[in-house]
């Protein structure tokens, strides 16, 4: 019992403080004497003290023989774990309607607790005059893409010979398809041409699962867009990024896909 009591009192020092949280996640980054945390934080003496006490008595924090303080391997775990709470926050409510009214069974758990990658994502919405306008904005986009990754389980109008005309010969493209999306595009492309895409720089793969999205991964942006709770595709809204840390979440949502598709027999 007593081993409970104190992670839940470690867990409430961490998360239901802001002063105790801002001293943690300042000293993840090194330590620091009190002067240095009383004039960053701009806490006065007695408050700081106390809540520098408090972390101290939870092992989260410690000082050195010159007075330092700094976080312990605990602190500096639960410090990221803090973070990690407040990305994921920040990214789920900036686009609240869209995460409550979409469908995420096509976003694995282990990759969907780093959501937080996605917290400075912005979000394209259609119109009653152009629905397609989210769906058509990342096609729009790849012309200037060296490395396109797409997963999709519906034909998008367009794209395969947007792929062959502009991609095949200069950038790499990899397409993860369902097995009726695969055969639609064979059969407008036709099975020649793709053939001689692929002995370029064309990879196509078939997914036997049922992919719950549209992903786009470039090397300049992530694109994302999801079915509705109602089981219906929503074309309306598109989620994009064009920062590092979004487009390597989609890569790893990508390759979640990839791993679980065969290269596809022309």
């Amino acid at each position: 019992m007593k081993e409970n009591i104190d992670v839940d009192k470690a867990i409430r020092l961490a998360v239901c403080s802001d002063q105790r949280k801002e001293i943690l996640l300042s000293l993840k980054d090194g330590m620091k004497t009190l002067r240095e945390l009383r004039d960053e934080l701009k806490l006065s003496a007695p408050a700081i003290v106390h809540a520098l006490r408090e972390l101290e008595t939870s092992h989260l924090i410690r000082q050195d023989s010159k007075r330092n303080y700094m976080v312990t391997p605990i602190g500096r775990s639960a410090a990221r774990k803090v973070i990690d709470f407040q990305g994921a926050m920040a990214a789920l409510m900036k686009h609240e309607a869209f995460w409550l009214g979409h469908d995420l069974g096509g976003i694995p758990d282990n990759i969907f607790d780093k959501i937080g990658s996605l917290r400075d994502a912005s979000l394209i919405a259609g119109t009653p005059t152009d629905i397609f306008k989210a769906l058509r904005h990342f096609v729009e986009l790849l012309p200037d893409s060296k490395v396109v990754r797409l997963v999709s389980p519906f034909y998008i109008q367009d794209i395969g010979e947007l792929v062959l005309e502009q991609f095949a010969r200069q950038q790499h493209v990899t397409l993860v398809l369902t097995d009726d999306v695969s055969n639609h595009l064979i059969e407008e492309i036709g099975r020649e041409r793709l053939s001689n895409a692929r002995s370029e720089n064309l990879t196509l793969r078939v997914t036997r699962d049922n992919p719950k999205l549209v992903l786009v991964v470039a090397d300049s942006f992530l694109a994302l867009a999801l079915y509705g709770s109602d089981g219906a595709f929503d074309y309306s809204y598109t989620l994009t990024s064009q920062l590092e840390e979004a487009i390597a979440w989609g890569q790893e949502l990508f390759d979640y896909y990839v791993a679980s598709s065969e290269s596809l027999v022309l």
